[in-house]
């Protein structure tokens, strides 16, 4: 594998505030070039243990997806796509040789994207890796009101596994789940990143402008990362929505809880009108 292409554009999160909406909505842009499947998970893989237990796993069903996807679109196939889909999972895969060989195929017009929200996760000397790097990087974290994102993912938690919780106990074993403080602590999360990045480099924008004001929404990534106005058909539509399920009360006391300070930091970070406008 060889190839020096690295992203010029890599939102990092957070899970279940609009990142596969955007991901989607700068892919249909000429001028920009997605990886065959969301979520590369390159940086977690590295510095966080418990993803290196999945991110394989991840790495083979998005290629896997990408092919029977690509072969279903066209009557006569490009064998070297075929041949790169081939060697994104030849060993060893995930590493820094693996992970600029994936924009191997972007034209030199292009902008590269990667959309991974585990990103934002990783802990000090990862985000330092990553400034290092990616030197020039454009960073969008896209930031959900807490209680609406815990919610969110609580639920798409609960359908991943092979049945819903109908117990007390099983509701408790789920809250347990450490991702579900993890992937929204956004009172690490976000000093961790200011340490590093410069405002010209990381632009924070709030979930709630997407139902809002979509392409507004768009115009400011536009901006922050070098792009032209581009046309966005898709814009209003809703990607990957989570699955209706009423949770009972003790649990929304408990993500009420769990959310109190991270909705406090917000307010303290970003001011009262960014926290609003993300609900």
């Amino acid at each position: 594998m060889t190839s020096n292409r690295t992203p010029d554009i890599v939102c990092i999160g957070a899970q279940k505030a609009g990142t596969s909406w955007l991901h989607e909505a700068l892919s249909t842009r000429p001028d920009v070039w997605v990886p065959p499947f969301k979520e590369l998970h390159f940086f977690d893989h590295k510095f966080i243990e418990e993803c290196r237990q999945w991110a394989p796993w991840h790495v083979k069903k998005g290629v896997k997806q990408a092919r029977v996807y690509y072969q279903s679109q066209l009557t006569r196939h490009d064998d070297s796509y075929l041949e790169y889909l081939d060697r994104l999972v030849e060993k060893p895969f995930l590493n820094g040789t693996w992970y600029k060989f994936v924009f191997s195929r972007a034209r030199v017009n292009q902008k590269c994207l990667d959309v991974t929200p585990e990103y934002s996760c990783i802990p000090e000397d990862g985000v330092d890796f990553f400034r290092r790097f990616l030197p020039g990087i454009k960073i969008v974290y896209i930031i959900r009101h807490p209680m609406d994102r815990l919610k969110s993912q609580l639920r798409m938690t609960a359908f991943r596994r092979k049945a819903l919780p109908s117990s007390k106990a099983e509701w408790l074993d789920l809250l347990d789940f450490p991702a579900l403080q993890t992937r929204g602590d956004y009172l690490n999360i976000v000093p961790r990143w200011d340490s590093h990045f410069s405002d010209d480099q990381l632009l924070y924008l709030p979930f709630g402008q997407i139902a809002a004001d979509p392409v507004g929404f768009l115009r400011t990534v536009e901006e922050h990362c070098g792009l032209p106005p581009g046309e966005y058909k898709t814009a209003h539509r809703r990607v990957h929505q989570t699955q209706s399920l009423e949770l009972p009360d003790f649990v929304l006391k408990h993500l009420e809880d769990m959310s109190a300070p991270q909705s406090e930091f917000i307010q303290e970070r970003f001011g009262q009108k960014f926290y609003m406008s993300t609900t």
